[in-house]
């Protein structure tokens, strides 16, 4: 009746499913997305979705490491966590090292390039799972995450409804971006330190602490870094202007003495304030460039309020075209051809056709008339096609 009421995949949570065995630590980690229920202001004052990305370790239930993103989370989302999970030393730790494997589901940042280079690069498998179920681990810290720490927050969008419009304290002033990342820092570190693990009977901390496991060594923090760079493998010059990557210069850091020196150019995932430059042979690394010239605050939001007002304006223009293509019938009582309501005159569907309703005629992408040389061509000339009727002889 489930799958009858609600589709296939509520009918699976009705199927008995074997119980995966007990690991070691860092032996699985299971990462996932998670949107918080809520809204943050952002420092412009406007109001915004979170997404918190993190990575958990199935052998103690320990949060290894956790990444938050305005807006949507992105490649440059798992990075960040990935980066906090492995990292022992402060801020980060005691737990991390790199595991021995990896489940994700089938996640578009977390099946990107970038991130299964990285993976790659530090040794680690992953494992795609093809049911949210198989990675029950996250999901269940998903759910822990939503009844006691979201669910407590202001401005939770999942309150109990007043009417049809209003919820619970809807009305309650949100909590800006860095309290929301201190406070789930707070949460993260209480799961950790205070929750006691039904299965183990430990708090997460204490399970991590007591297992013998022997933990792999993890990179250093630049090396790390260097890993989870994304590179187009396309050389370029430093010059007086710096390096130019995307239409922007970039000023190097290190770039005195360094003019006409080919480099590769590297960068994290949508981060291009900064990037880093290494030489092109060899794959030297040469320090980071900054970007040059970069817009004031104020003319920054002009650029996206302008951004904005262009999307509305098209947006209204796309309705009004949608209700001049529409076609109307007049109603009838009698067994007739439907008669169009819509009519207009001749001069009307020619100006159209012209380009008179706002658009502006196609002009044709080849020229109508045969190419003509700007200058004569000299008689002793052949043109191409022609045969030379000049002698051997007097070609010279």
């Amino acid at each position: 009746m489930a799958g009858l009421r609600k589709g296939i995949p509520a009918a699976r949570g009705f199927d008995p499913a074997f119980k995966r065995p007990a690991v070691a630590r860092n032996q699985v980690w299971e990462g996932d997305h998670k949107q918080a229920p809520l809204v943050v202001t952002m420092p412009d004052n406007t109001l915004s979705k979170v997404w918190v990305t993190w990575f958990e370790d199935r052998g103690t239930g320990y949060v290894t490491g956790w990444a938050v993103t305005a807006g949507s989370a992105h490649r440059g989302s798992v990075l960040a966590a990935v980066r906090a999970s492995v990292l022992r030393q402060a801020p980060y730790g005691p737990a991390g090292g790199l595991p021995h494997l990896v489940r994700i589901d089938g996640g578009a940042d977390f099946l990107s390039k970038t991130v299964q280079r990285a993976f790659g690069l530090l040794g680690v498998p992953v494992h795609r799972v093809r049911s949210a179920r198989h990675k029950g681990g996250i999901e269940r810290l998903n759910r822990t995450g939503t009844t006691r720490f979201f669910a407590d927050l202001p401005r939770y969008t999942q309150a109990p409804r007043l009417d049809h419009r209003h919820r619970v304290g809807d009305q309650d002033p949100p909590l800006t971006f860095e309290a929301f990342v201190d406070l789930l820092r707070d949460w993260v570190h209480r799961h950790n330190t205070e929750h006691v693990v039904k299965r183990t009977q430990l708090t997460p901390l204490q399970a991590w602490l007591t297992d013998p496991t022997e933990i792999r060594p993890e990179p250093g923090p630049t090396e790390l870094r260097a890993l989870m760079l994304e590179s187009d493998h396309k050389p370029r010059k430093i010059t007086s202007h710096g390096v130019e990557f995307a239409g922007r210069c970039y000023m190097p850091e290190n770039g005195i003495g360094r003019i006409g020196v080919h480099v590769r150019v590297r960068w994290m995932p949508h981060h291009r304030h900064e990037i880093d430059l290494y030489t092109f042979r060899g794959n030297r690394y040469l320090g980071r460039a900054l970007l040059n010239d970069e817009a004031t605050e104020e003319l920054r939001a002009k650029v996206l309020t302008g951004r904005t007002e262009h999307s509305a304006a098209l947006r209204r223009a796309l309705k009004r075209s949608g209700e001049r293509k529409r076609e109307r019938y007049l109603p009838s009582t009698e067994s007739e051809p439907p008669v169009r309501a819509i009519r207009m005159t001749e001069r009307q569907a020619l100006n159209e056709l012209a380009g008179a309703g706002g658009r502006k005629p196609a002009t044709p992408r080849r020229r109508a008339r045969s190419y003509s040389p700007p200058t004569p061509v000299p008689p002793g000339w052949t043109h191409s096609g022609q045969t030379s009727t000049t002698p051997k002889d007097d070609a010279s």
